[in-house]
């Protein structure tokens, strides 16, 4: 059962920072989350993971604070800019109008409840032949004051034609309160832009966090993505590109390793609007202690895409008796001239390996890192600058348990 209360009156008091045109079309948004709730088993995409239980839960508008109270990360080759539970301390980043959901989303409902209350993120527009001096490292830090506390943001990339940027999605979560977290991101690539994107999930155990990003990538465009999953308590993933003109080029890659309790369910939907397209799905999946893993990745192509070349490859290590991870890739093909290949497999390290490690005189535990790393590396190799691959390397290595020099292996 949906807490309308609760939700009421956070946004009554969210809406005392609004502007008054605002308040009307974001309240109808709101009206029709309250209306369609939160996703749960009933819905076949969402049958892994069901967040209508987390309706009943209290939720407030997020606290308003300036400075994060503990240091942050540091990447001197990066631009980087900073959020803090939904605002930018170092712009005047008021709500402004809302947007009206548009297109297919993972879930209507979510789609709206970002609608009510989000916050503007990253606004990166480039016109034609334009490039960033340095990549941009957008840091998304939540530091809740109570439980429940809500962080919803829209952000929007738009490159002009031949345009090229390299961006950095960074979340970071501190201390361990209950908290809501949604993103949604619009990206537009004209022809010939080049877009390379770093998503980094290292949110705290209590967040219930979705994230969708929708591209639209035209004629000769190329959109290259690389996302890592760290944290989280519950986390779902909705990346939704489309390629729309000849010679578009889609690369999605994804790294999972939850711990503990933690859920992260990755969903991957690439569509082929236009012929002579390429697409990758590429996904490394980890699992420890009683976490559970699910990654959906679904390739469609529509009637006229001729001369598509799309494959899939999935791979998942199970690092205890009691992880989980589902995996499944799919093919939907209505033209008749296309290369496709797809394929997914699941194991545990392998017994021969780590017996070739230890007879060569290495421990038994860093043997496993040794291997859990290599195994890793087919999506970490990616990351860049090198800076940002160390960061995420010393993390996994403090996840694996193994004092490594995070610097010998990135």
């Amino acid at each position: 059962m949906l807490n309308r209360d609760a939700y009421e009156s956070a946004f009554a008091r969210f809406s005392e920072t609004l502007p008054a045109a605002t308040i009307a079309p974001r309240r109808a948004a709101l009206q029709r989350f309250l209306d369609t709730g939160l996703p749960g088993k009933g819905l076949e995409a969402w049958k892994y993971t069901d967040l209508s239980p987390l309706g009943a839960e209290a939720v407030a508008a997020p606290s308003v604070r300036g400075r994060p109270e503990t240091p942050l990360p540091q990447f001197p080759s990066l631009h980087t800019r900073c959020w803090v539970n939904g605002r930018a301390p170092d712009v005047d980043a008021q709500a402004g109008p809302v947007e009206t959901p548009s297109g297919e989303h993972a879930h209507d409902g979510l789609a709206d409840l970002n609608a009510a209350f989000s916050l503007p993120g990253i606004d990166l527009r480039l016109d034609d032949g334009a490039s960033l001096d340095a990549p941009l490292h957008a840091l998304f830090v939540t530091e809740p004051q109570g439980d429940g506390e809500m962080v919803h943001l829209r952000h929007r990339i738009a490159l002009g034609e031949g345009a090229s940027a390299t961006v950095v999605v960074h979340e970071l979560g501190r201390g361990d309160a209950p908290r809501w977290s949604t993103h949604l991101l619009d990206i537009e690539l004209a022809r010939g832009a080049r877009l390379r994107l770093v998503r980094l999930q290292d949110e705290s155990a209590g967040t219930r966090g979705w994230f969708e990003a929708r591209a639209a990538v035209h004629g000769d465009a190329s959109l290259d993505v690389t996302q890592v999953d760290l944290g989280g308590g519950i986390v779902r993933n909705d990346w939704r590109p489309r390629l729309l003109g000849p010679g578009a080029d889609v690369v999605l890659r994804g790294l999972m390793a939850p711990v503990g309790r933690t859920h992260v369910d990755s969903q991957f939907l690439t569509e082929h609007a236009a012929a002579h397209g390429r697409s990758r799905q590429w996904f490394r999946g980890l699992a420890w202690d009683r976490a559970q893993g699910i990654f959906n990745g679904k390739v469609v192509v529509r009637p006229g895409a001729q001369k598509t070349d799309s494959e899939q490859r999935i791979a998942n290590l199970l690092l205890s008796p009691r992880a989980r991870i589902n995996a499944k890739p799919e093919l939907e093909i209505y033209a008749d001239d296309v290369k496709c290949a797809h394929g997914a497999t699941f194991g545990r390290l392998d017994p021969a390996a780590l017996f070739y490690l230890r007879s060569r005189g290495v421990d038994e535990a860093t043997a496993r890192a040794l291997l859990i790393h290599g195994f890793a590396e087919a999506v970490l190799q990616h990351l860049e600058p090198a800076e940002l691959r160390k960061a995420v390397v010393a993390r996994l290595l403090e996840r694996i348990g193994n004092e490594i020099d995070p610097e010998v292996l990135a």
